[in-house]
């Protein structure tokens, strides 16, 4: 084989590993969209490579703090509606309590986060238990 040759398809591999994605910003009847493939009805208003960044901890402990902060906001949004002397909130939910269903949700997701594949099945029924309970 010529050295040429190989030189090629070593590159033509490094290039379909790359993470890079284009990304364009189409005008589809008279809406914006954002989509992967170049737009079918013109050029796209714009154009950029999209690089997907891997999790790090510091990225999911962050998340997980925003989390935490959002559930303390719904728990104080909860009890300032029960203890307001004002005018009555009403509020529509096929929950009994969604702030408890949406903390559930929220506690689960977190598991799977730091466990990832790796959980058990025991694990996996304990969380959905828990979100089941919170929601019914």
């Amino acid at each position: 084989m010529d050295v040429r040759a190989i030189i090629t398809v070593v590159a033509m591999l490094c290039a379909g590993t790359s993470s890079a994605q284009q990304v364009h910003k189409c005008v589809t009847s008279g809406k914006v969209v954002y989509q992967s493939a170049p737009c079918e009805n013109g050029p796209a208003q714009k154009t950029w490579a999209a690089t997907v960044t891997p999790p790090s901890r510091e990225n999911e402990a962050r998340l997980d703090a925003i989390r935490r902060q959002l559930h303390q906001r719904r728990l104080a949004d909860q009890a300032q509606a029960r203890n307001s002397g004002g005018g009555t909130a009403i509020r529509f939910s096929q929950h009994k309590d969604p702030y408890a269903c949406q903390s559930a949700k929220d506690e689960r997701d977190r598991m799977y986060r730091i466990v990832g594949h790796r959980r058990s099945f025991e694990m996996s029924r304990t969380q959905d238990d828990a979100v089941y309970e919170a929601c019914k």
